[in-house]
């Protein structure tokens, strides 16, 4: 049995590895990775593509069952912090019911819990998400950025203690982008939830993180875990600093060992 304490930290993933079947050999795509977060911290995880971010993520909200160790959400198992409200999941696909408008898409997760003051609760989700004015229409209205904002604030809806973010600004314009991670440093400095973020872009992991986290190339195994030391809270003209940019090369210079192992 799981013992929970008051230092329990938001998540721990201890010696973690996992195989997909495949013919022949099987895949190993992590192997034996150790990783924490913090309560209120902000962490990103980075590193080559196919190098198992993804797998790590999906141990960490307990939809896979890793082939060795174990993962903890708050001292509980993931399921556990699911059932209780503290896990929130936020994908590169926004996963928007197209028939439900942007407010009924918000307040699903409330209706399944049969909270109380529904509606008071979206207002203010979507006026967190700068979507107040947007209440009413349909996701295939919204250009790609808005259905991010509205997979945000439905993530957010329980007010989970625990945030992770599969690449969920992978697939939106520049523009976009940069608009989404600005409102995400907002709420996340805010609220002071953790949060584990996996991106590819290290400009981005570096201004959104306390820390970064980088992977080696498949099997994915911890290489460097840097702190970034950054005044908060952060802003958009930070990344033109001399620490800022000292920060990035430091991750891509992790990244680059990375992918020669």
């Amino acid at each position: 049995m799981v013992s929970i304490t008051a230092t329990a930290p938001a998540l721990a993933l201890r010696q973690v590895s996992h195989w997909y079947p495949a013919r022949g050999e099987a895949l190993r795509a992590l192997d034996a990775v150790e990783l924490t977060v913090a309560d209120g911290e902000f962490v990103s995880l980075v590193g080559p593509s196919g190098c198992g971010k993804s797998t790590l993520l999906r141990a960490a909200a307990g939809l896979l069952a890793p082939t060795e160790g174990a993962s903890t959400v708050f001292g509980r198992p993931p399921a556990a912090a699911a059932a209780a409200h503290e896990l929130g999941l936020v994908t590169q696909d926004a996963g928007l019911l197209p028939w439900r408008t942007v407010a009924a898409n918000v307040a699903l997760p409330l209706e399944i819990a049969g909270g109380d003051r529904r509606r008071a609760v979206v207002e203010e989700l979507l006026d967190r998400v700068s979507l107040s004015e947007f209440a009413a229409y349909y996701p295939r209205q919204l250009s790609g950025g808005m259905r991010q904002r509205v997979a945000l604030a439905r993530a957010l809806a329980h007010r989970p203690r625990l945030l992770l973010m599969d690449e969920p600004f992978g697939a939106l314009d520049e523009i976009s982008r940069e608009d989404l991670r600005l409102e995400l440093l907002r709420i996340q400095e805010r609220e002071r939830m953790s949060v584990l973020f996996v991106t590819h872009s290290v400009r981005e992991a570096v201004l959104l993180s306390d820390r970064v986290v980088v992977l080696s190339s498949a099997p994915g195994r911890v290489l460097a875990d840097i702190a970034v030391d950054l005044p908060r809270p952060r802003e958009e003209r930070l990344e033109a600093t001399t620490e800022f940019l000292d920060c990035v090369a430091s991750v891509r210079a992790a990244l680059d060992v990375g992918r020669r192992r």
